[in-house]
């Protein structure tokens, strides 16, 4: 399908995810997208606040998907691999690993997150909007971050946002039309091969924090649970149920 919408950059919004939900809702095409130097109102995960100081990378990209229901939790995996590909503009995507469910991580430090949401139209048509915040200048100390200027790279923010668009908006192609009724269908093993933690030992955590188990992280199914293998035998969960941290 391709990237057939705008790229629009602004200097501040207050969340480039609902300014493209809106584009969204008044039938704004694929691959539509808004970058923002700076966000007031930014949000992550489960809706916490997320930090955008000046400095770094905010972009949100409208994107219609062929795709059944069935397929849309495959949606996020989908924008990570294209995000790695974006990053490969920046000369360190070999560097970047995919953190179960949605980061961005290098050097084992969380350079960057991504968030999708799924919306529907007053059409009743169904539209997602993929929101990926890198930190290209600055590294929020609190949360053990990195950002591109600590790799080495030194690329322009207009540049990375074009590339890390048209990187998701061929990611997402190429899953749509990769058919299957998998969510992970057709993109897995790439997935895989790009997972951080893959063969280590984590631990599954709850939304409030709660350790629900540990074990060696196994890898990612075709509906895109995590499978930690435990002393007591596989267990799977979905991105509703935990996230994950390396274990102490």
């Amino acid at each position: 399908m391709g990237a057939s919408g705008a790229l629009r950059i602004f200097e501040e919004v207050g969340s480039t995810n609902d300014v493209v939900r809106e584009l969204a809702e008044k039938g704004g095409a694929h691959g539509a997208a808004v970058a923002a130097r700076r966000q007031t109102a930014g949000r992550g995960r489960r809706g916490h606040v997320w930090e955008s100081p000046l400095g770094n990378l905010y972009l949100s990209i409208l994107l219609r998907p062929d795709v059944a229901p069935s397929r849309l939790p495959g949606l996020a995996a989908a924008c990570g691999l294209g995000a790695l590909d974006g990053l490969g503009f920046a000369g360190v995507s070999n560097e970047v690993q995919l953190k179960w469910p949605n980061d961005l991580l290098a050097q084992e430090r969380k350079l960057g997150g991504i968030l999708v949401e799924v919306g529907r139209g007053s059409a009743g048509d169904v539209f997602a909007v993929c929101g990926i915040g890198i930190n290209l200048e600055i590294s929020p100390r609190n949360l053990g971050a990195i950002c591109l200027a600590e790799l080495g790279s030194a690329t322009s923010f207009s540049a990375l946002a074009e590339a890390l668009r048209d990187g998701v908006v061929a990611s997402v192609d190429s899953w749509a039309g990769a058919g299957g009724i998998e969510p992970l269908a057709g993109i897995r093993d790439d997935y895989l091969e790009h997972l951080a933690w893959r063969g280590e030992k984590v631990v599954a955590l709850s939304p409030v924090g709660e350790r629900l188990d540990a074990g060696v992280l196994e890898g990612v199914d075709v509906w895109g649970r995590v499978v930690v293998g435990t002393p007591h035998g596989p267990r799977r969960f979905s991105a509703e149920q935990a996230s994950l941290r390396p274990a102490p």
